[in-house]
């Protein structure tokens, strides 16, 4: 039996093989049909390396002219307040008005110092040091006649649990003198009791012992303020 034989393919019906360009002239031509665009993104890293840069160095040197200003200005009263205003918003600010609430305090211009305190506030970043300076407005209000504002300040303090332990200690050992002032033996132990479980090993816990030790047996003169050290 005869095999019939394959047909044969026309030369229409052949898929033509396709030329690649070797890989150097096809680099050559991307690059010249792109080459602008290329080089203007290249530029545009450029530009931002060097503004970044050159922002961070221009910000390292203001930080550094205001540390400078800050230490030129210790020492002296106008010159420490001049910096206070001309840099609010710094940490260095807030450190300088709460410099200037301490002295106030110290010279028993409670009002000023009341002011002062609450500007070191809103300055400050530091906790501990911003936890200090709304100690130093409740005592401020206290040691200048509002008792009410002052007691309302500390109890503030006193429950406020992102408070360091120590500032919370302290204001609560304040509440306990005046409680102490006022004959409240009863929330003397309160009061004194709180502190030993806020902190129970600072001296705030050990000077809440004397107190309610000594309670009923000599209090303070109710006319003068809650002893408070500014700046410790």
């Amino acid at each position: 039996m005869s095999q019939i034989p394959p047909a044969a393919h026309s030369s229409k019906d052949a898929t033509p093989a396709v030329a690649v360009a070797p890989f150097d002239v096809q680099f050559e031509t991307f690059w010249v049909n792109n080459r602008r665009p290329i080089y203007g993104f290249l530029a545009a890293i450029l530009l931002f390396i060097v503004g970044r840069e050159g922002w961070q160095y221009f910000a390292a040197q203001r930080e550094l002219g205001v540390q400078q200003a800050y230490a030129a200005a210790l020492g002296n009263e106008a010159k420490l307040a001049a910096f206070a205003s001309a840099n609010t918003g710094h940490a260095l600010s807030g450190a300088a008005f709460l410099t200037l609430a301490d002295a106030k305090y110290l010279a028993a211009d409670y009002a000023a110092a009341t002011d002062l305190y609450a500007k070191a506030q809103s300055n400050l970043t530091n906790d501990a040091l911003q936890g200090r300076a709304k100690l130093g407005a409740a005592m401020s209000k206290l040691a200048g006649g509002d008792r009410a504002s002052g007691e309302v300040a500390l109890k503030a303090i006193s429950a406020d649990i992102a408070q360091f332990k120590s500032v919370r200690a302290e204001a609560t050992y304040h509440l306990a003198a005046l409680a102490a002032e006022a004959g409240k033996t009863a929330d003397v132990t309160k009061l004194t009791e709180e502190i030993s479980k806020i902190d129970p090993s600072g001296v705030w816990a050990q000077r809440g012992l004397v107190l309610r030790a000594t309670n009923g047996e000599k209090k303070p003169d109710a006319a003068s303020p809650v002893s408070f050290t500014p700046g410790k």
